[in-house]
């Protein structure tokens, strides 16, 4: 019965990490692109990302010469799901109101990084952002493997009997 359990996580866990993994790839191959002058393939990524970063090349790191489709922020936050959704963290998952102080932990550190500067009392730089990006990605991933987990393990794909089974082992 826990097999089911187990084998959603895992699908969830490699479906997660193979899509920030490829999110991370482009990120990094928009520049690559761009310094062999392959144009349309780095406008396409460097437009894929537009509508999800605001792209100042002055706060993004930059490779070749040329800055990556996110920001320092951003950057942190796909690194971050991505390794964070490698590695299998079960103290965050032991109730809902753990589970709520690591989405406020998660939080906390980049708001200060984006809010304190406006009091004068923080500077921003390009590695406090991506740190603090780095740390909500890590943190809201493993919340995220558990969710898609879930949800495949009661997918409404799947037949009824495996459904009852593994509602049944999730409250033994």
């Amino acid at each position: 019965m826990h097999v089911s359990i187990r084998s959603s996580s895992v699908s969830a866990r490699v479906l997660l990490s193979g899509t920030w993994g490829i999110v991370c790839a482009l990120i990094l191959a928009a520049p690559i692109f761009l310094s062999h002058s392959w144009r349309s393939a780095s406008d396409l990524v460097y437009l894929s990302f537009s509508s999800l970063c605001h792209q100042i090349p002055e706060r993004s790191f930059s490779i070749f010469g040329h800055s990556l489709p996110v920001c320092h922020r951003c950057s942190g936050i796909y690194l971050g799901l991505f390794l964070g959704s490698l590695i299998s963290n079960h103290f965050v998952h032991r109730s809902p109101d753990v589970r709520r102080f690591f989405i406020f932990l998660a939080c906390v550190p980049m708001l200060l990084d984006i809010l304190l500067p406006y009091a004068g009392l923080w500077v921003s730089t390009g590695l406090s952002r991506f740190f603090t990006g780095w740390l909500f990605g890590s943190l809201i991933s493993s919340l995220l493997v558990r969710g898609v987990a879930e949800f495949l393990n009661e997918a409404p794909w799947r037949p009824r009997s495996a459904i009852r089974i593994s509602r049944e082992a999730f409250h033994e």
